[in-house]
Order: structure tokens, then C-alpha cells, then sequence
């Protein structure tokens, strides 16, 4: 009857969970999910009290028992940039290739609060068996700009002629990039011994794109499709992959962990086929994960990991946006935002009192936008490198809350402007993020 009870009561939560994420929840995070494991900078890929959102390591969720548990993050994003050195002038006759000089000066982006939706059940089959649902999403990594971000006053200046017709046409403001992802992960753990757990997990991901503001690339003939571009409705992807995670208790003093998840194979988007390479498709990058958990003594642990996520294998994230000396969107063969591979350390610590554990972490991140490729990427302008975190569990009678606190330091790097060598772009970026999670 218990069980049963469980059953409907976890059944109603789903539900409830999934309208809510549906409706609500925005965008590959290098911080991990749920509180516990943000608390400790996205540290615990070894640490089985993490894995109950089954996306961090499901090798892990045998370990774990039955255990169900919803959170909610809220983030308050900030970016701005700036554009410094005056266009190039030019003639009117160099139209075989318009330089794409910016206006000058400092914007900043649209401030928007995020509130996304989270949820884990893990139940156990028999005593060397489990399965695990985790419905998970991202913060929004797009941003949004009050002004014409892609314009050239240069160009804008020449005025239309006979025979002539000003290239620079209509661009329309705001200028912006969304894109959301989300996830769900259906985990599979099996114990072998007493020590050892592996667990494979099926994902799925739903993912939608706009943007707007980006005509510019279109009337200078940069892109192939320019009517695919930008400033249609809003694209809709879906994909699959898998993940096959491992968790070894190799004494009472230490954990180890590793996990690995596939590149997600996605559908393409074919209202951004002017923007998006290889025509539209937008897959998610694989990434994996490495962690240590040390126990110096029972109250106290220290949890290391390391966090590749491949930009390289997926041509719209990594391909530069100058392509055989040309600059050429969407298409087979378009440029794209031209990231590297992005490591992520991540170090956290974990003190326990009765009904009580405190954690804090950092995780130092290496830059993933290189400096040439700051023109599209102003618009995902990922720079933060250094994130400092804190929170705590209580626990009460079966169930526990959880909080965490992260604040992404304020980063500002300068990079050029690919399309008009003598200007300078400052990218800035700041994030502030709390989470707050039940568990039964």
C-alpha cells in the first residue's frame, strides 16, 4: 500500500512538474543540478548524495534508495558589451566585401529573471537495482540588446543610387539570440558488489531557438539563406543521447566517479537555416566528467572534479566564423560560433553537523570564446571563468531542503571585431543564481 501511495503521490508531482516546465523552464550547464551539487560548485560526480538528478552520474543512483526530490533554480543573469574604434570608412565601390563596422559605445542587456523547474525520483527494484526519471533545464544563454547591435552607420551613409540600392537595408531592434534547452533522462543503476555501481541513461532534449535583429548579415551577403536568418517564429528541435556513468566507494575515506554523455543528436531547425550550420542543426555537445571524494574524517569531505564539455564536435559550436577566408552563415557549411573545448574545475567541501550539512565550492572555468570570435557571440557572451558558492541541508524527520547560493564573478574580455579589424569588442558578464530544492 506504501508503495502504491508513492506511485500516485510521485505520479501527481510529475505531472505538476512537467506543466511547469513546460511553460516555464528556459537553456549545456557546467555547474551541475540541484542544490547540493551547486552548493559545492557542480563538485559530486562521485558524490552518490548528488545523483539523484540522474543527469550528473547515474552509476550513483543505486546507492541512493527510493528517494523523490523537486527544486527550483532562479537566475538573474547580466551581460553587456562594447564596441571601440571608429568604422572603417571605405568606398562605395569595395562592395564585394562590406566591412561590417559597429556603432561605438557600451549597451546593456535586457535584465530578465529566469525560474526553472526541477525535478528526480530514483526508485529501487530490488537491493542491486534502480531507475531514475530526472526532468532538468538550463538557464537561458541568450541575450537580449534595446538597439541595432548589427548595424554600420558607414555603410548606412551612402544613401541608395541609380543603380545602386544601400545594402544595409531595414535592421530592426531589438537584437537578440534565445535559445532553451531541455532534458529529461531515464537512468537505469545496477550495483555490482558492494562498492561499485554503473548506470546507463537514455536523454532526450527538446530544444527552441529565435533570434532577431541579425538582417545585416543577410543584405551583405554573409549568409545563404538570408531569409532563414533571423526574426522568424521560433525554431523547435529534438534529439537523443545516451550517458553511461560509474560510481566506485573504493573505502570509507574515498569515492570516485566518471561519467560520460553523448553529443545529442538533434533535429534541424530549419527557420534558422541562414544562421545555424549545417543548415539548422544545433546539436548539444558531449561532454564527460571526473571526480574524487575524500573523507578525512566522518563529519567532513572535500569533492574534486574535472568537466569537458566538446564544443569542437559540433560544427555550429565550434567551427570559426570565417570559413575558407569567407564569411558565410548557415548552410552546409557555415561558420559558427567558433568555441573551444571548455574544461571545468571544480572543488567543493562538505561539513556535517546533526540534521545539518554545510557545503561551499568554486569552479574555475577555461574561457571557451576565443578572441576572433567575439562579433556572434556577443550575443551568448559565455565568459564567466569563476564561480564561488555556498548553501546547506536540513534535515527533517524522511525529507530535507536543500539551498544554494552561486555567484558568477564579473568577467570582461576583449576580443575583435571579424569583419572590421579595427574595432575592439569588451564582452562582460555576472550571474547570481539561488536554488532551493525538496526531498522525500
Amino acid at each position: 500500500m506504501r508503495t502504491r501511495n508513492l506511485s500516485n503521490f510521485f505520479a501527481s508531482l510529475l505531472m505538476l512538474s512537467l506543466l511547469l516546465f513546460v511553460s516555464q523552464i528556459q537553456a549545456q550547464s557546467s555547474l551541475a543540478y540541484g542544490p547540493r551539487a551547486k552548493s559545492m560548485a557542480g563538485a559530486g560526480v562521485a558524490n552518490v548524495e548528488n545523483s539523484i538528478w540522474g543527469n550528473t552520474n547515474p552509476g550513483g543512483q543505486v546507492f541512493l534508495g527510493q528517494k523523490l526530490g523537486i527544486g527550483i533554480e532562479v537566475a538573474m543573469p547580466n551581460a553587456s558589451y562594447m564596441v571601440a574604434g571608429e568604422p572603417t570608412e571605405f568606398e562605395q565601390t569595395q562592395s564585394s566585401m562590406w566591412p561590417l563596422g559597429l556603432s561605438t559605445g557600451q549597451v546593456e542587456a535586457e535584465n530578465k529573471i529566469l525560474v526553472i523547474p526541477q525535478i528526480g525520483f530514483n526508485m529501487s527494484l530490488d537491493d542491486n537495482q534502480s531507475i531514475g526519471i530526472s526532468i532538468y533545464g538550463n538557464a537561458n544563454r541568450g541575450r537580449e540588446y534595446a538597439t541595432k547591435t548589427y548595424y554600420s552607420p558607414v555603410i548606412a551613409d551612402f544613401g541608395s543610387s541609380e543603380g545602386f540600392i544601400n545594402p544595409m537595408g531595414t535592421v530592426t531592434s531589438p537584437t537578440f539570440m534565445q535559445l532553451n534547452q531541455y532534458f529529461a533522462a531515464l537512468s537505469y543503476s545496477r550495483k555490482f558488489g558492494d562498492k561499485l555501481g554503473i548506470g546507463l541513461s537514455v536523454v532526450g532534449a527538446w530544444q527552441s531557438f529565435s533570434a532577431g535583429g541579425l538582417e545585416a548579415f543577410g543584405t551583405l551577403h554573409y549568409s545563404e539563406f538570408p531569409n532563414e536568418l533571423t526574426n522568424n517564429e521560433t525554431a523547435n528541435s529534438f534529439g537523443v543521447g545516451g550517458k553511461l556513468g560509474v560510481q566506485w566507494n573504493v573505502s570509507e575515506k574515498f569515492q570516485a566517479g566518471v561519467a560520460f554523455r553523448t553529443k545529442l543528436f538533434m533535429s534541424k531547425m530549419d527557420e534558422y537555416k541562414g544562421l545555424i550550420s549545417e543548415s539548422g542543426k544545433l546539436d548539444i555537445p558531449s561532454e564527460w566528467s571526473l571526480g574524487l571524494v575524500y573523507h578525512p574524517f566522518d563529519r567532513f569531505l572535500m569533492a574534486f572534479d574535472v568537466n569537458r564539455i566538446c564544443h569542437s564536435g559540433v560544427p555550429a559550436w565550434g567551427l570559426a566564423m570565417k570559413q575558407s577566408e569567407t564569411i558565410s552563415l548557415g548552410g552546409e557549411n557555415g561558420g559558427g560560433f567558433g568555441r573551444k573545448d571548455q574544461v571545468n574545475y571544480k572543488f567543493g567541501i562538505q561539513y556535517s553537523i546533526p540534521k545539518w550539512q554545510f557545503r561551499a565550492g568554486y569552479q574555475y572555468s577555461d574561457m571557451t570564446i576565443v578572441g576572433s570570435e567575439f562579433l556572434l557571440n556577443m550575443m551568448m557572451p559565455d565568459v564567466i571563468t569563476d564561480h564561488i558558492s555556498f548553501g546547506f541541508t536540513r534535515d527533517l524527520g524522511e525529507q530535507s531542503i536543500s539551498f544554494a547560493v552561486v555567484k558568477g564573478m564579473k568577467k570582461t574580455y576583449t576580443g575583435i571585431n571579424i569583419m572590421d579589424n579595427a574595432q575592439f569588442i569588451d564582452l562582460s558578464a555576472e550571474n547570481l543564481l539561488f536554488e532551493v530544492a525538496v526531498e522525500f
